[in-house]
């Protein structure tokens, strides 16, 4: 498994304030890793996570926090400037070494961490189809990181 270098660690109201921001209960898996390393970077350079949609490996850059000084690494910023473009109950939680940026949903209709291709990079991404599961949640997400060895 991957390891993770943290942000350091959120706080619970961080956490109850980030959640009543963007009107859902995040899911248990996510509100642990905030509460223990409040986003980060992977500890090896240029690990990466499989896309099954797009039938390719795509390389993670970071994971966001919250209440960081660094507001490119804002969970609350990024969520408040897609909020339009963005599903029921779901937030971007991280961003590629392009222009991807990884989701965390949570509705009726889907559940777990998804890719999208937002600048519609790979085939067969368009502007109408170009969000991909990658894992129903965000443990086996994380989980799922290979590191370059490994590929």
């Amino acid at each position: 498994m991957v390891n993770i270098t943290g942000y350091g660690k959120a706080t619970q109201e961080a956490v109850d304030n980030f959640q009543e921001f963007v009107g859902f209960e995040i899911p248990a898996d996510y509100k642990q890793f905030l509460l223990t390393h409040n986003g980060g970077t992977t500890a090896v350079q240029n690990s990466k996570f499989y896309v099954d949609g797009l039938d390719t490996l795509v390389c993670l850059n970071v994971l966001y926090g919250l209440e960081l000084q660094d507001k490119e690494l804002d969970l609350q910023k990024w969520h408040e400037e897609n909020r339009e473009d963005l599903h029921k109950n779901c937030i971007i939680i991280g961003n590629d070494t392009c222009a991807g940026k990884i989701l965390l949903i949570d509705n009726e209709e889907e559940k777990g961490v998804y890719f999208w291709d937002q600048g519609w990079y790979s085939d067969p991404s368009s502007q109408d189809e170009n969000i991909y599961k990658v894992a129903s949640s965000f443990k086996s997400f994380i989980e799922g990181l290979k590191i370059p060895e490994e590929i």
